[in-house]
């Protein structure tokens, strides 16, 4: 047989072999893994972790209801003054207050031709309607009540638009302030204190031992409930068979009421009730807000929207004063900076409260 015979047959015997093996190979492989054998993991994995909110620290002025601001314009253009001279000292800090005003206020924006509230809005600080009304009227009609809210709203809503004038501070009575101020138009509450227990049964009350008499004599303006704890959570309510979260509730609860400013360090350091009293604003006062500040940081919810309240009169804005709400402003500045609070007005706080409420729906 000739060499190139010999060759070729090697040749094509290597090549069968090849054939063979990789046929017997590929046999071996489709049994040991095939692509419905094969699980691929496509679930990703993320760090999801509950929300945190600041502590939201708000303001209530109160442009009051007794004030003769609408039929004599010194004591109108007054007020202007201390409001400017307050919201000035307040943008240097990055604060934020909130002014509510009842009927004489609103009224002389327009008698006297300067539309005051909506130069507030307009600078970026708060605006609500304040609602002292029929808090010892023992049997008005339920749409006398909602015609008392809404009187007060549609003054604050000709100045700043009803788009813009959500909220009503105070408004408590014997009767259904809930349905009264819902119905009227309101989406919140702030400024609540004893007198708005007067609609709810005594045994249902957050402290049922005080009755009618005691809140009408004493607790009228107390901060409901007492204890601070159980009072710096948003809620809703849909009636006052209560004063605990409505999951189906019509207007939303803003508490967190710690009073006057220039009151606090005998309030919560000396437990002395100064309600009615003047007392001069000092440091020792802001001392007291920033340890109520930083004790509530420490025990709150920080995955349920919280908030506290200071009431600024509007008199507080002085150059007597200026000394003393330079240190408020820049102490809460810290605090911000470190971020154990956050400045807010009370509607922004709300729209934050119902969008996490969304949330969690």
């Amino acid at each position: 047989m000739k060499v190139a015979t010999k060759i070729g047959i090697v040749i094509i015997s290597i090549l069968i072999a090849i054939s063979a093996l990789s046929y017997l190979y590929s046999d071996n492989i489709t049994d040991v893994i095939t692509p419905s054998d094969v699980t691929v993991d496509t679930t990703i994995t993320e760090d999801v972790s509950e929300e945190e909110f600041p502590l939201f620290l708000t303001t209530m002025t109160h442009m009051e209801g007794g004030s003769s601001d609408d039929i004599d314009e010194t004591v109108f253009w007054e007020h202007v003054a201390q409001l400017e001279y307050g919201m000035d000292l307040a943008d240097e800090y990055d604060a934020v207050l909130t002014i509510e005003s009842e009927k004489p206020f609103a009224l002389a924006n327009e008698i006297w031709g300067y539309n005051m509230m909506a130069e507030i809005m307009n600078r970026g600080h708060g605006v609500g309607t304040h609602c002292d009304i029929a808090a010892k009227e023992r049997d008005l009609p339920a749409d006398d009540l909602t015609k008392l809210f809404l009187e007060n709203k549609e003054l604050v809503d000709n100045l700043i638009g009803a788009e813009n004038n959500h909220g009503c501070s105070g408004g408590g009575s014997s009767n259904d302030w809930v349905s009264a101020a819902t119905s009227a138009g309101f989406e919140y509450i702030d400024g609540i204190v004893g007198f708005h227990l007067l609609a709810i049964s005594q045994k249902n009350r957050p402290d049922p031992t005080w009755d009618n008499e005691y809140i009408l004599a004493e607790a009228f303006h107390y901060s409901v409930p007492a204890d601070l704890a159980d009072r710096i959570y948003l809620m809703k309510l849909k009636d006052l068979d209560d004063f605990e979260h409505d999951d189906d509730g019509s207007i939303v609860i803003s508490n967190g009421e710690l009073g006057r400013l220039d009151q606090l360090h005998e309030s919560y350091t000396l437990g002395s009730d100064r309600y009615g009293q003047d007392d001069p604003l000092e440091e020792n006062d802001v001392d007291a807000l920033v340890q109520i500040i930083r004790e509530v940081d420490s025990y709150r919810d920080k995955g349920k929207v919280a908030k506290l309240a200071i009431y600024l009169p509007s008199s507080i804005f002085n150059e007597f004063n200026e000394d003393v709400l330079r240190y408020l402003f820049s102490e809460m500045q810290k605090l911000q900076d470190e971020g154990i609070m956050q400045w807010s007005t009370q509607w922004d706080t709300v729209q934050t409260y119902l969008e996490s409420e969304q949330d969690n729906a």
